[in-house]
């Protein structure tokens, strides 16, 4: 086989000389480029989450280790205080040190390392596989338009210096100044350290710094952070702030061009890790091209294979640290130990059950915090995931939410035995909340036949016993979403494949505008005025119906492109009167039947509202726009917001993993300082007691966690070894168990 690589990138250099060493490459080119403008910061080869693993070289992987710099714990600088962790292993690399042995490993293996422009087009058809690795800026991602390049621009700006201090541990610095907050993190890299300081823009731009040398900037940084500096000096490695960019393709190859490395994609700095992924890439390319078969399939296969538990999961995390990064004075006056277990969990991958391991002092003051005065019958705070919370004047046990799921079972809106054992069996659970499915306002308000209802007497009397049976039986308490579907209506059952119902059986769709959901669907009619106000007096009809049902509280869905959103997102609203254009003007009709459903309900009684915070398309509402308008949706009644995303078009839906949601509940909860639930993905108690501990979120809501465990929130309490929640007569001894006893 004959291999060119196009740049240094340490997973290309990698990746060639792994070729060269396994025989599949007779004949392997390096073509090294011009050299980055600007030095790399320390690459991170293990961490607390990820442990050093052998390489598959064996001399490279002395090489390697030899040259790791080994710390354990971080410390965290804020509002002059300091916390500290001490059992987190981390390893770090100067990047220079790490390319000059990968680059001299492949010349040892017989390599050819040559100095010079990228080859002609004929010399890379030539080959077998040309392998690129130019890092971010590569030209060669614009060949042909097939890798589909993105950037997603960050809104900080940073800089970077060595600096002559030496740490035990990895450390981050946070200072509120007149014009922001900046930060700064030290990278310990042999006997000195990297410090690369972030800050906002805006922060940036109030200071007047925007366009500064490194001779202004770093007096600036050197005045900022002198504390922690203690005198040491900083030698700049930049010329001017940089910026981040996400970096994503759609495909790491075509035909045998192979983008790996930073071409292919990469991680904010403070998750790191995009090396270490990027040279198990090179060992997965490696492994199945020594199996032979044709480059673009072999290729193609170990990019699925790799990409979703890899490359995906790693931007996801780094998207969520880098917010929290970006957003820092959203958090800045929280309490000194709930900052920094913000801090710590930033990325949602390290979770409380982690952090109980590496710092339990830090973990028990915050489990205090999230307590208040309630400690259990051991004298110990419970979970956060279990203490109460006080929703407008309903008191829940526990923040454990199920969340609304469609069963599609209903019969003409009448909910029946299945629903009383659907949700009855959540209660005796131990749910803190049920919320039960999206139950619509009006016959045509359904997304399919079998969707549940509140528009006839008998609807209320069938809610009213499955009510009924969860407060006989159980402390949970228990409420109703209340939806019209719009334009997503009239089509099957999910096991049905959703599709458009037949003429005979279906019925007429309304929309703000008269847009179909997909180009299969029905097209719906655009609403006028009466239409409006018919719905809007069904909602606060369905309100006191749910109320005369017996239910605690009720949720309004304004998310997912069902009616409602569809009025909020300029996707789907294309109106020309007051009711579109604007986010004022979309939010008009939503907002008003909102405050309807608080005037038809009782006072006591909250309401929650289901937002899509992100309509995750170009042209579609923001994280920014939520954040306004959830301020709005409080004013009109409402005393928490539930934060989902997408749906609101056929186009394109959320990158479902775990947390995948939890960061745009945390930009609205600590920018607006509104109660949110988080939902998506929440899965186990760590991510429940992480999101409340770290204020992310005031209640949690599972779905199809708790269609897997309906006593999810019990089975918690037991592997978490707490034995103050409650159990119902009938099931007391389980509480009892412990289950060593049957090994």
């Amino acid at each position: 086989m004959k291999v060119i690589c196009l740049g240094v990138d340490p997973a290309g250099l990698y990746l060639a000389a792994l070729l060269k060493t396994s025989g599949v490459a007779q004949d392997v080119e390096i073509v090294e480029g011009q050299a980055e403008a600007s030095p790399t910061p320390p690459h991170v080869m293990a961490h607390p989450l990820k442990p050093a693993a052998p390489f598959a070289d064996d001399a490279l992987d002395r090489a390697i280790k030899s040259a790791c710099r080994s710390v354990r714990g971080v410390r965290i600088r804020a509002a002059q205080v300091a916390t500290s962790t001490d059992h987190q292993a981390y390893a770090f690399i100067d990047a220079a040190t790490l390319t000059g042995l990968l680059r001299e490993r492949a010349r040892e293996l017989g390599c050819r390392l040559t100095y010079g422009p990228t080859p002609p087009s004929a010399a890379l058809a030539d080959a077998d596989l040309v392998i690129v690795a130019e890092g971010a800026e590569s030209p060669m991602r614009s060949v042909g338009g097939a890798f589909k390049t993105a950037l997603q621009t960050s809104k900080t700006r940073h800089f970077s210096f060595d600096v002559d201090l030496a740490s035990e541990r990895l450390e981050y610095w946070f200072h509120r100044t007149a014009q922001g907050v900046g930060q700064a993190s030290l990278t310990p890299a042999g006997a000195a350290s990297v410090l690369r300081v972030e800050t906002t823009v805006q922060a940036l731009e109030a200071a007047g710094l925007v366009d500064a040398d490194a001779a202004t900037i770093t007096s600036f940084c050197a005045a900022t952070f002198a504390g922690e500096l203690a005198g040491a000096s900083l030698h700049p490695r930049d010329a001017g702030w940089r910026t981040f960019s996400h970096l994503r393709n759609a495909s790491w190859s075509a035909g045998n061009l192979l983008l790996v490395g930073a071409a292919a994609y990469n991680a904010h700095p403070s998750v790191g890790l995009d090396m270490r992924m990027a040279m198990a890439d090179a060992e997965a390319f490696a492994e199945a091209l020594a199996k032979g078969g044709p480059v673009p399939e072999v290729l193609k296969a170990v990019e699925a294979a790799r990409r979703p538990k890899g490359a995906e999961s790693l931007q996801r995390a780094s998207k969520a640290s880098l917010s929290w990064f970006e957003n820092v004075h959203r958090y800045i006056d929280m309490p000194p130990e709930q900052f920094a277990f913000s801090c710590l969990t930033r990325s949602m991958r390290v979770t409380h059950e982690h952090l109980k391991s590496w710092a339990p002092d830090l973990v028990g003051e915050v489990d205090a915090l999230a307590a208040g005065a309630i400690r259990g019958r051991n004298g110990a705070p419970p979970p956060p995931m279990l203490t109460p919370y006080q929703l407008g004047d309903l008191t829940l046990p526990n923040r454990i939410v199920m969340s609304p799921m469609c069963m599609y079972s209903a019969d003409g809106g009448t909910v029946n035995d299945f629903h009383l054992v659907h949700y009855g069996s959540r209660a005796i659970g131990g749910a803190g909340l049920i919320i039960a499915e999206m139950t619509d306002v009006t016959p045509e308000g359904r997304i399919s036949p079998g969707c549940a209802g509140m528009y006839k007497p008998e609807h209320v009397t069938a809610w009213k016993r499955v009510v009924d049976f969860v407060k006989k039986n159980s402390e949970t308490k228990i409420g109703l979403q209340l939806a019209h579907a719009g334009r997503k209506g009239a089509i099957s059952a999910s096991w049905d494949g959703h599709a458009q119902l037949p003429p005979d059986t279906a019925w007429e769709t309304l929309a703000p505008s008269a847009i179909p959901f997909d180009k299969d669907r029905t097209i719906p009619r655009a609403m006028d005025r009466a239409d409006m106000d018919r719905m809007r007096d069904a909602f606060a009809k369905a309100a006191v119906m749910a109320d005369e049902a017996g239910f605690d509280m009720l949720e309004l869905h304004l998310a997912h492109g069902y009616l409602l959103s569809s009025f909020i997102s300029p996707l789907s609203n294309k109106r020309t009167d007051d009711y579109g254009g604007s986010l004022a003007n979309r939010l008009r009709y939503p907002l008003e039947v909102v405050r309807a459903v608080r005037r038809a309900l009782p006072q006591h009684k909250p309401i929650t509202v289901r937002i899509s915070a992100h309509d995750l398309i170009d042209g579609g509402t923001t994280i920014e726009d939520s954040i306004l308008f959830s301020r709005w949706i409080q004013d009109a009644g409402a005393d928490m917001i539930t934060v989902s995303t997408g749906a609101v078009t056929a186009e394109r839906r959320p990158m479902v993993g775990r947390l995948y949601q939890t960061t745009w509940s945390d930009q609205i909860r600590n920018e607006t300082k509104i109660p949110t639930m988080a939902v998506g993905g929440v899965a186990s108690f760590a991510d429940a007691n992480t999101i409340i501990a770290a204020g992310r979120a005031d209640l949690c809501a599972l779905a199809r966690g708790y269609m897997f465990d309906p006593y999810f929130p019990r089975h918690a309490a037991h592997q978490q070894d707490y034995r103050d929640m409650r159990w119902p007569n009938q099931y007391r001894g389980a509480n009892a168990l412990i289950m060593r006893d049957f090994d």
